[in-house]
């Protein structure tokens, strides 16, 4: 054994050393972010973009506050001095080959449209941030949320996803894998509709689904673009559809956030069989 002891030493004199974790990290993207915010040591992120502080979109609006904002410029990134920027993969190519010129590293991160993609993100932020452990909590506590929920057998029935603009989630997107999961047809992608279109309120009377999803304070502030909630051709689906209002800052998003959405569209299934 004693003659392998020298032999080990270069072995392990051998193997690179283990990169420092990053000390000044900023992240230039809504969702990325919120799961940099979850997973970063104390001090460990310095910057966030400026929409991470909007309580519409971004749950961790109120931690987000407390940390300087960036815009999509080179400038305002370079401004905080950081040894890692985390960015999508498909956004801000002048920014980011500026950044590249001055010598900061990016990690670069696809979008995310379903809870396994999420869960992917969430590993490669915890290793680039040297947080591991804490990226492997928050995806046990993903996964042990939605094993406390009901597997369906089969749908209970249609749901329709109603957006400003009459936008929907249709085929391939994260409310539909939501809706998929808690047991919902996706009236949106039955029609074909893909992951970001439209679906006007006359193909949603003539569709007659059983559930409506949209965010039921959309339109405190009335608008044109959030009428639809209010509007009064829904009242034709009075005793017939139920309402779940899911707020866009639970959905926008893959991550955390969408097991609460799924535990409501858990419950109105559940409610809809009895």
């Amino acid at each position: 054994m004693r003659h392998l002891l020298p032999l080990l030493a270069v072995v392990l004199a051998a193997l690179p050393a283990r990169a420092e974790p990053p000390k000044r990290v900023v992240t230039v993207n809504l969702c990325l972010d919120q799961l940099a915010l979850r997973l970063a040591a104390p001090g460990q992120l310095v910057g966030v973009s400026y929409l991470a502080t909007d309580p519409r979109l971004s749950v961790m609006a109120e931690q987000a506050r407390q940390l300087p904002t960036v815009r999509a410029s080179a400038e305002s990134i370079l401004d905080l001095r950081p040894d890692l920027v985390i960015v999508g993969r498909d956004q801000l190519a002048t920014v980011k080959h500026l950044l590249r010129r001055a010598g900061v590293p990016l990690l670069e991160l696809p979008w995310a449209s379903s809870l396994a993609e999420a869960e992917g993100l969430i590993r490669q932020i915890g290793a680039a941030l040297g947080r591991e452990d804490a990226a492997r909590a928050v995806i046990e506590d993903m996964q042990a949320r939605r094993a406390a929920l009901p597997t369906p057998a089969q749908p209970a029935g249609t749901a329709a996803v109603l957006g400003a603009h009459s936008a929907t989630a249709g085929r391939g997107s994260l409310m539909d894998e939501l809706l998929r999961l808690a047991g919902w047809r996706n009236l949106a992608a039955d029609l074909g509709i893909g992951a970001y279109g439209r679906l006007r309120l006359e193909a949603v009377l003539a569709g007659q689904p059983d559930l409506l999803v949209f965010d039921g304070a959309a339109n405190d502030n009335p608008s044109r673009a959030t009428e639809f909630i209010d509007h009064h051709a829904l009242s034709a689906l009075d005793g017939h559809a139920r309402i779940v209002s899911v707020p866009l800052r639970h959905s926008i998003c893959a991550g955390p956030d969408n097991l609460e959405v799924l535990r409501k569209l858990a419950e109105a299934r559940n409610e809809a069989r009895r």
